[in-house]
């Protein structure tokens, strides 16, 4: 008979995050966890004590850190980089990020509901923090690419809570109030990017360019009365030669 698989502490904290993250501790099951790694539940008793040992050893962080990579790559990132494909890629990730967090923290709040009367976050909240960082490594990406003049922002802290609002509102409402039909990821993202890259308000922006900008002269002073008269948060569109020419 051939020895067991050798599994490491982390292997099984890991497999049991997501096992209690997806099913809460009452439907999780060691044979769940263990399946996962491919090993038996008895080999997950010789590193723990019980399920509820495991449960409280692995969520009392989540595993999560730091912001996924797209996060605190903003930091380097060419500030002349077309804003939508920065913004697409950071949607894409860290919508996943954020859900990663809130369903623990449920899953957790819940276990602990006899003790807790709040939602528990995984990190000190008076101390640099995940969404402190991310939100600040946006506003600098943010306020790098006005200044390289590929987005259009009149406040970079302003236009980066939007954003960030945007992503963890798909998060609150599919994830927490489980709204159905659940919208895909893909979609909303697609939906958001349009709306940042070319606006919502028919004719809003463009008739302003227009009573403005006649000729290159009057560009400065046209820019200053756009921000003066409360020109929205939004990426700069680039007026494709088809419906369909877009990137």
């Amino acid at each position: 008979m051939g020895r067991p698989p050798r599994i490491r502490r982390e292997q099984i904290l890991e497999s049991a995050r997501r096992v209690f993250a997806a099913k809460g501790f009452d439907a999780a099951t060691l044979a769940d966890i263990a399946g996962e790694i491919g090993v038996t539940p008895a080999a997950i008793l010789r590193h723990v004590d019980s399920k509820a040992a495991l449960f409280s050893e692995a969520m009392q962080s989540g595993g999560l850190i730091d912001p996924p990579a797209c996060v605190l790559e903003l930091a380097n990132i060419d500030p002349a980089t077309d804003p939508r494909i920065v913004l697409r890629r950071l949607a894409q990730e860290v919508v996943p990020f954020i859900s990663s967090i809130i369903t623990t923290r449920i899953v957790v709040a819940t276990y602990e509901s006899a003790r807790r009367t709040s939602l528990v976050l995984p990190f000190n909240a008076e101390e640099e923090n995940p969404p402190k960082k991310a939100f600040r490594l946006l506003t600098n990406y943010m306020r790098r690419a006005a200044k390289a003049g590929v987005l259009h922002v009149r406040d970079p802290r302003a236009a980066a809570l939007l954003f960030m609002g945007s992503l963890q509102g798909y998060v609150l409402f599919h994830y927490v109030l489980k709204v159905e039909p659940i919208f895909p990821l893909a979609g909303y993202v697609d939906a958001l990017i349009d709306l940042w890259s070319e606006g919502a308000i028919v004719g809003g922006i463009d008739a302003r360019r227009k009573e403005t900008k006649t000729d290159a002269t009057n560009r400065d002073r046209a820019d200053r009365d756009w921000n003066r008269s409360g020109r929205p948060a939004a990426v700069s569109a680039r007026k494709p030669k088809t419906t369909r020419d877009r990137p």
